[in-house]
């Protein structure tokens, strides 16, 4: 369980102090990434992304053992830190191939949020705790929905659904 929440505080902590080493603009239009190509932070970006996937195929372990889920969840789970694995390595900036890489890993990574959501949610036996699960899905799917329309700045369409993501792991 706390593998969940080191992820997230290992998440955070990367995050803010790589925008303050930068002078990120959280609000800007430049996606989350763009902190992986500047030399200030680009190694904190990665461990950033890194660390937290490694915790978090552990927390997946404690989900597993502890909830009713079936295996399109750890699929989707899986796969998903896949994606986050190689998007703390392979650089958005650099050559038109490896920024293709990362943007459809760091793409997969957000599809995957909602999804295990989804899988998380439909495994549970009916009531509070379902629809709990369930409510955190749709919020997640709404998030995803609203950033990928480009009403959000790139940084919070990428922040808010993993923000949910987060209180989900704090939720279970």
């Amino acid at each position: 369980r706390y593998t969940g929440v080191a992820a997230v505080a290992a998440s955070w902590t990367a995050l803010l102090t790589a925008a303050a080493l930068t002078r990120f603009n959280l609000l800007g239009d430049r996606p989350l990434s763009y902190m992986g190509t500047q030399p200030r932070s680009a190694v904190l970006f990665g461990v950033g992304l890194a660390v937290p996937a490694v915790l978090l195929i552990a927390f997946h372990g404690y989900v597993r053992a502890r909830y009713p889920v079936g295996k399109g969840f750890s699929t989707v789970m899986l796969a998903g830190l896949a994606g986050q694995m190689v998007a703390a390595f392979v650089p958005i900036g650099g050559d038109l191939t490896a920024a293709r890489i990362h943007t459809t890993c760091a793409l997969g990574l957000g599809a995957s949020l909602p999804l295990l959501l989804w899988r998380f949610a439909a495994g549970q036996q009916p009531g509070s705790w379902r629809r709990l699960a369930y409510a955190l899905f749709w919020a997640d799917t709404a998030a995803c929905v609203l950033g990928l329309s480009g009403a959000l700045p790139a940084p919070v369409a990428e922040i808010v659904p993993g923000a949910i993501f987060h209180v989900w792991i704090f939720t279970v």
